[in-house]
């Protein structure tokens, strides 16, 4: 019983600091043990990724809170920085099917010479299926399909501005993500496709990510991310004639931009039964200059029910 009432005070206190209500009388599926057995057929353990966290999806089915904090910082564009938080929400309908509520948030930009603003991200969500659930295997592949609503109230630019959330009429995302483990070490995978609505107004995107971890102990798993960028469909939205563009924070609607490539190492540790933290350290690998992103820091938490 003090268990149980130290888990819903947790988890109280975080939706109350993240502004979002508890889900009440959720189905919860037998949790993924993140302590690595060593047996024939070890336990599956639940690290999911850190940056990319808007697109790169995991493909576990859990009911969880994950709230997170990213500082990033701008090159030569703008210069700048962007500080952010946000609260994402998943809950399992059954142990294949859960409802997934990935990219809001609050942030404040200062852009350099693009200008500065502050105010909310567009609100994305949908739904994911796990087509192979295979815990004892090691194997795990889900599909899902997610809508951005245009929400977002930021824009740059006072004398001609430029809405970078809340243009257009959103995005329809379609995704495949996948995880295989063998003993301590863990490699998952995605792949999206972010497409605009609205194809004059923003552009397409399809990303792809990689995430390994490894368990140095039973609660610390270092990992490495790599994630990559390419947008098509690019409309040179108000001939703003710039060539970068942007993934979670920032839809300028740019063309001719260039593929990006960026690169983490972080950590995930299991602070307590039901509660994994996680901060990396992402860069480009890419020139800095094709790209919106000079460096960035994300640290999370993922409390799971």
């Amino acid at each position: 019983m003090r268990n149980m009432l130290g888990k819903a005070s947790l988890a109280a206190l975080v939706m109350g600091l993240g502004g979002t209500a508890a889900l009440a009388g959720s189905y919860t599926p037998p949790a993924p043990d993140p302590v690595v057995r060593h047996s024939p057929a070890p336990v599956m353990r639940y690290i999911p990724p850190v940056t990319n966290p808007t697109l790169n999806e995991t493909p576990f089915i859990t009911t969880e809170i994950r709230p997170f904090y990213l500082h990033h910082k701008i090159p030569n564009v703008g210069g700048g920085n962007v500080d952010g938080v946000a609260v994402q929400l998943r809950y399992a309908l059954t142990d294949r099917l859960a409802l997934i509520a990935t990219k809001d948030g609050y942030v404040d930009v200062d852009a350099g010479v693009l200008g500065d603003d502050e105010g909310f991200l567009n609100v994305g969500g949908g739904l994911k299926y796990a087509v192979i659930n295979d815990l004892a295997g090691g194997t795990i592949v889900s599909v899902g399909a997610r809508y951005e609503a245009p929400i977002g109230s930021l824009k740059l630019n006072d004398l001609v501005p430029l809405k970078i959330q809340g243009a257009g009429d959103g995005f329809a995302n379609l995704f495949i993500t996948g995880v295989k483990q063998i003993d301590r070490f863990q490699i998952q995978g995605s792949a999206n496709v972010n497409i605009a609505i609205d194809d004059d107004v923003d552009s397409s995107l399809f990303a792809a990510s990689l995430h390994m971890n490894y368990a140095l102990t039973e609660r610390f798993f270092p990992l490495l991310e790599f994630n990559l960028f390419h947008w098509f469909d690019e409309p040179n939205r108000n001939n703003n004639n710039l060539q970068v563009e942007g993934f979670d924070v920032f839809h300028f609607g740019a063309q001719d931009t260039d593929t990006v490539i960026t690169g983490a190492a972080g950590f995930r540790f299991q602070a307590l039964e039901n509660t994994l933290i996680g901060a990396a350290f992402e860069i480009p690998l890419t020139d800095k200059d094709d790209g919106i992103t000079s460096w960035r820091v994300i640290a999370d938490a993922v409390i799971r029910f």
